[in-house]
């Protein structure tokens, strides 16, 4: 079964080439043939025939491993050429051969499970972005010192299991980190965990999901790198409180009209097409705190007065 994953990664600063995830079907053939030197970009799977042949191929700068073989997997370290690297759906035992492709400048893990050291992508002098999201056997990231080339981090969970990460003070060490990306995080339980971001020059800019931390660690962080692009943050997001046309991807637009008219938020418009009132929503600022629906005064004052917890620690860690 094809997978389908969206691009998360944040190419507004230049730091990868490597082609968006949905573009990797491109790439790949079911039976490829030897020397083809106008191939860059190749996508492999275990299902394909001759994919050995691709070491053939003298122009080889990007390769995405879709659910390899233990075989693939050990086979990709002799690709020296390689330049950028994706790896969909493994469980290799350790990612040992990625340290012999010193060439490599972007890396993407994506669901790779069966390894728990990281400290070979910390050999690749010339990786400059790394994308890592739902490993499941990773929790201590303080391999990645000494990733002196490393512009670009992000580190990514799921909903159903955030990634979780024994310590941030790994990050102290990547002098060079210009992006720094954590979004579903479970991260560790002390009281500022990002404080280690303090020692990075470079940093320009943090993508942190809203409820990763708790709004301590957010206000903290607004105090103390006011300038990084992401460091300031709206203490609320409203939505709703409108009308929606339902189209025709949803459910609702097939659904039995005795059944639609059960809704109370649904309805049938004078055009014969089908709506949706969206009731009033906001999503607070910080770990733990529920999505607010209901009326337009109430939803107003709940954000009004987070805004306001909000504005008080970020001012007593400016104090302090």
């Amino acid at each position: 079964m094809k997978h389908h994953f969206g691009d998360v990664l944040d190419r507004s600063g230049g730091h990868w080439t490597v082609l968006p995830n949905v573009e990797r079907y491109a790439y790949q053939m079911p039976e490829w043939t030897s020397g083809q030197k106008l191939v860059s970009i190749a996508t492999i799977s275990s299902d394909d025939a001759n994919w050995e042949l691709i070491e053939t191929f003298p122009n080889l700068q990007e390769l995405t491993l879709h659910s390899p073989s233990h075989e693939q997997l050990a086979f990709v370290s002799r690709l020296w050429r390689l330049k950028r690297l994706r790896i969909t759906h493994a469980r290799p035992k350790d990612i040992g051969f990625l340290a012999r492709l010193q060439n490599l400048e972007e890396v993407i893990l994506e669901y790779v499970s069966g390894f728990s050291d990281i400290s070979p992508l910390a050999e690749l002098k010339q990786l400059r972005a790394l994308h890592l999201e739902n490993l499941r056997r990773v929790s201590d990231f303080s391999g990645l010192k000494g990733a002196g080339s490393l512009k670009y981090l992000s580190i990514h969970g799921t909903f159903d299991r955030p990634q979780p990460v024994d310590s941030f003070e790994f990050l102290s060490s990547l002098d060079g980190l210009e992006h720094l990306g954590l979004h579903l995080i479970k991260g560790p339980k002390v009281d500022q965990p990002l404080s280690p971001i303090r020692a990075l020059p470079n940093l320009r800019k943090l993508d942190v999901s809203m409820h990763t931390f708790p709004l301590e660690v957010f206000a903290w962080v607004e105090a103390n790198c006011p300038r990084v692009d992401g460091a300031v943050r709206p203490a609320f997001y409203k939505s709703g409180g409108n009308i929606e046309e339902i189209v025709e991807r949803d459910i609702r637009f097939r659904m039995p009209i005795e059944e639609f008219d059960r809704f109370e938020d649904l309805f049938v418009g004078s055009d014969g097409k089908r709506y949706e009132r969206v009731p009033h929503q906001a999503l607070l600022l910080g770990r733990g705190q529920r999505r607010l629906t209901g009326a337009q005064d109430k939803i107003d004052k709940a954000c009004e007065l987070h805004a306001q917890s909000y504005k008080k620690l970020v001012a007593e860690f400016s104090d302090g």
